[in-house]
């Protein structure tokens, strides 16, 4: 068996090798274990070192946006982490397209697309495909070729199709469609959005052979994005569950680990949004809280470098991180679902009164 290259010191790993190199069984324990923010705090030189090997290997990232407002691009560049994303940039590991950032344009850029065989592949928004208008698909192009627009869903397809590791669809509108699949009084989409998965299609793998890794929300977290691109560049794929994300990331629900789950077991709830500062301690049920309803870490390793998160900054959870956001469950915000889950084992309506 293995030595271990770390071991546990009140519930921190430490690493134990002078010269470690991580391994792949170990990057993705340690993870685990300490959480995402705190992973990326404590071993950065780690990741970097990943990231180094990789541009050293010539590994090609290309990151392409469909219908979406580059929240997840910006989510990235505002990580607490940027020295990682600068050490990316600087070691040289090759990211030749990226619509936000990148200098070429024009026949260039699209030159880069059309020869480009990636190795990772990151798909930002939702993409619109024809559907009884013949016309939605033309929602989103992305430049032209012989005089005719190139829509998203043809290079959605194109690049998925000749990428060799792995092909991440990060942010709730590529995961699951988002706001742009969102349902008009129609009750359909008005673009006919889709995820990066329906648009590919359930038998759709990479070169070495994985499906599409859907990492969900609005925006996307920039901490977990860096550690599944890592552990991608390393040759592991997180376990995902049957929705296609890291069940290290999207296993439990918010509720459950809720700074202010106790009050709702109190039956403490805010009553209006003067009442949702922490000061108050009340729990945000009534106010349209969706965090019972969406499976995420936010509770757990929350946001801003660990920081903060919605419920404790007074805001409820929205849902972004839903499959089905911003529809029901999700919507409307700031509304209580009426139906309240068995899980929960409490009535709302109730369960002050219970308490008295």
């Amino acid at each position: 068996m293995e030595d271990s290259a770390f071991e546990i010191k009140d519930g921190i790993p430490f690493i134990t090798k002078p010269n470690f190199r991580i391994s792949r069984r170990e990057f993705i324990k340690i993870a685990g274990l300490v959480g995402a923010s705190t992973f990326l705090g404590l071993y950065k030189s780690e990741v970097i070192k990943v990231f180094a090997q990789a541009a050293k290997e010539g590994k090609k990232l290309v990151w392409i946006q469909g219908q979406s407002d580059s929240g997840c691009t910006i989510s990235l560049l505002q990580a607490e982490h940027p020295d990682i994303y600068d050490a990316v940039i600087q070691l040289g590991v090759q990211i030749p397209f990226q619509q936000t950032i990148m200098v070429p344009s024009g026949e260039q850029a699209i030159n880069t697309l059309e020869t480009i065989t990636p190795d990772i592949l990151i798909v930002e928004g939702s993409i619109p495909v024809n559907g009884p208008g013949g016309w939605e698909a033309h929602a989103c192009t992305i430049g032209e070729r012989n005089g005719k627009p190139v829509t998203m869903e043809e290079w959605a397809k194109e690049l998925a199709g000749k990428t060799t590791t792995a092909v991440v669809a990060f942010g709730s509108c590529s995961a699951f469609g988002g706001i742009p699949h969102g349902k008009d009084f129609t009750g359909k989409s008005p673009t006919n959005a889709k995820a990066l998965h329906e648009v590919l299609g359930s038998d759709y793998r990479t070169g070495a052979g994985l499906p599409v890794i859907n990492m969900p929300g609005c925006p996307g977290h920039p901490d977990w994005l860096l550690i599944v691109l890592a552990a991608a560049l390393l040759g592991i794929i997180p376990k995902l569950d049957d929705r296609g994300r890291p069940v290290e990331f999207f296993s439990n629900k918010i509720h459950d680990n809720c700074a202010r789950r106790g009050w709702y077991d109190k039956g403490s709830f805010a009553k209006d949004l003067t009442e949702t500062d922490m000061i108050h301690e009340n729990c945000l049920w009534k106010m349209g809280c969706k965090g019972p309803e969406t499976l995420s870490a936010c509770a757990e390793y929350k946001w801003n470098g660990g920081i903060n998160v919605c419920m404790n900054a007074g805001a409820p959870c929205i849902g972004c991180m839903h499959p089905d956001f911003p529809d029901n469950p999700t919507s409307p915000f700031y509304v209580e679902i009426e139906k309240i889950p068995t899980f929960l084992g409490i009535d709302t309506n109730t369960a002050g009164k219970a308490m008295v």
